[in-house]
C-alpha cells in the first residue's frame, strides 16, 4: 500500500513509532531537539536499535537548522550517527514493514508547520528492500571514511567553533569560510570539498535549502498561543467507517475480566507505546449526530494507564468481542465518565474544528488549515493527539452536557 502524506505527517511517524518491534533507520539533513527527544524515548523504552544519517555543516548549527544537543543526546542513547556531504535525502525505515520518503526534515517544521510532501509505503516488499539497499549502500561507504562517524569528541570540538564564531558573529559570507567546518563522508570522491570555491557553492546552497521559498510563503502562523498539560490527550475513535455505532444508542464500553477483575478497555490495530500512564482519553463514536450527518461524536472522557507489551487480546475477549481480531492490542481505561444518552447527543466535532480549526490536533497546531482538511485528519485513524485547548473546549462542552443528562461512572478494579 502506498499512502500519500501531506499534513499528517507527525501522527503517521508516531503511529509507525509504535508498531516498530526492532529497528529504525533514518536519512535527514536537519533535526531539531523535539523530534530528537521522541525518537531518544521510543528508542529507550522498546530497546530498539536505530541508525541516523545526517548532514553536520557548522553553518547549520549556527542557523538552528541542525542541532549539536539533540545530536549528542541521540548519541547518549545508543542511537548510531553518521555524516554525509550534500545530503538531501529524507528517507524514514521502520523495521522491514514501512517507510517514509518525501520532502519533509525531521524537525517541527517539516514534521508539523512546512509544505510538505511524502509517501508512505506499506507491505510493498519490492520496493522497501531497494529503499533499505540504497540505506545500506551509504552505510557501507560511511563506515569506511574517516569522518563519518559522529562522535561525542567531534561535537564538542564543533560546539567551541560554534561559540568563537557565534560570539564574534563571523558566520559565512563574512572573509571566514576557512573557519566554518564541514565534516562528513563523501559519497562521490570529487565531492571532498578541499578547495574554497566548491566550499562556497555548497555553504550558499545550503543556505538557500534553509530558506525554502514555497514553504515560507505557505505556512501560516497560528494567532492562539498553544495550551499544554503534562500528559499526552487523546482522542480515540470507536466504531467504523462502514460499521457505525448506533445513534440511538448509549456508548458500549468495552469491558472484560483480567485476572478476576472488571477492566475497561480501548482497543487499537497495533501497539501504542505512546501511551503513558494518566493520560486522559476522550471517547468518540463513529455515528450519525442530531442532524444526521456522519461524523465522530464524542460522549465520554477518562484517563488511561500506559500500554505494556502483555496487553493483547485473549481468547476469552475474542469470544466475546470478535472486533478485536481487528483490534487485538489495549490500554486499560483506569476510570472514564460517559454521558447517560444516546450517542447522538454528544459532543459532535464539527463543534471542535469550527471553533479550533487546525488547532484542534498537536500534529496541526498553528497551520490554520481550512475545515475540510482538519476535518479528514481522523481518517483512517484508531486515535489521535490532541492540544490542550481542544481538551479545555471539550471539557466545557462535557460539563454542560454532564449537567443535562448525567454521567455513567466506569472504574477498572485493581
Amino acid at each position: 500500500m502506498i499512502e500519500l502524506l501531506t499534513v499528517n505527517h507527525f501522527d503517521k511517524v508516531l503511529d509507525l513509532f509504535d508498531i516498530t518491534s526492532k529497528e529504525i533507520k533514518i536519512i535527514s539533513p536537519f533535526l531539531s531537539q523535539s523530534m530528537a527527544d521522541k525518537l531518544c524515548q521510543i528508542v529507550k523504552d522498546k530497546g530498539l536499535t536505530c541508525t541516523f544519517i545526517t548532514r553536520f555543516y557548522l553553518e547549520d548549527f549556527i542557523a538552528k537548522a541542525n542541532s549539536l544537543d539533540a545530536l549528542e543526546q541521540m548519541i547518549d542513547n545508543g542511537i548510531l550517527v553518521y555524516a554525509v556531504r550534500k545530503l538531501h535525502t529524507k528517507l524514514y525505515l521502520f523495521d522491514n514493514k514501512c517507510g517514509i520518503m518525501g520532502s519533509a526534515n525531521f524537525t517541527n517544521g517539516g514534521f508539523k508547520s512546512n509544505v510538505e510532501l511524502s509517501i508512505l509505503i506499506e507491505e510493498e516488499n519490492a520496493l522497501l528492500s531497494e529503499l533499505h539497499s540504497y540505506f545500506d549502500e551509504i552505510m557501507d561507504v560511511v563506515k569506511g571514511s574517516p569522518e563519518g562517524l559522529i562522535t561525542k569528541s567531534v561535537i564538542e570540538t564543533s560546539r567551541e567553533q560554534y561559540k568563537k564564531l557565534y560570539t564574534s558573529k563571523k558566520h559565512a559570507g563574512s572573509g571566514t569560510v576557512t573557519s566554518l567546518k564541514i565534516y562528513g563522508a563523501s559519497l562521490n570522491k570529487k565531492d571532498n570539498l578541499d578547495d574554497t570555491d566548491t566550499l562556497l557553492e555548497e555553504l550558499k546552497f545550503c543556505r538557500a535549502e534553509k530558506k525554502d521559498c514555497v514553504s515560507e510563503c505557505f505556512e501560516s502562523v497560528s494567532k492562539s498561543e498553544q495550551k499544554t498539560y503534562p500528559y499526552t490527550i487523546w482522542l480515540k475513535f470507536d466504531g467504523e467507517g462502514n460499521d457505525r455505532l448506533n445513534a440511538n444508542e448509549g456508548f458500549p464500553m468495552t469491558d472484560v475480566i483480567i485476572n478476576g477483575k472488571t477492566c475497561y478497555l480501548s482497543n487499537y490495530p497495533f501497539k501504542v507505546g505512546s501511551i503513558k500512564d494518566d493520560d486522559v482519553i476522550y471517547m468518540a463514536a463513529l455515528t450519525t449526530d442530531t442532524h444526521g450527518k456522519n461524523q465522530p461524536v464524542i460522549v465520554g472522557r477518562g484517563k488511561l494507564e500506559g500500554f505494556k507489551e502483555e496487553n493483547s487480546v485473549t481468547d476469552d475477549m475474542l469470544t466475546k468481542y470478535e472486533w478485536m481480531s481487528r483490534y487485538p492490542w489495549y490500554c486499560i481505561i483506569s476510570e472514564s465518565e460517559v454521558l447517560d444518552t444516546t450517542v447522538k447527543n454528544g459532543i459532535p466535532m464539527d463543534e471542535i474544528w469550527d471553533a479550533l480549526g487546525s488547532d484542534t490536533y498537536i500534529s496541526s497546531f498553528g497551520r490554520n488549515e481550512d475545515i475540510a482538511a482538519v476535518g479528514r485528519k481522523h481518517y483512517q485513524k484508531a486515535h489521535i493527539r490532541l492540544s490542550g485547548n481542544a481538551k479545555d473546549l471539550i471539557d466545557k462542552k462535557f460539563d454542560a452536557l454532564k449537567k443535562k443528562y448525567g454521567v455513567i461512572i466506569y472504574k477498572s478494579q485493581k
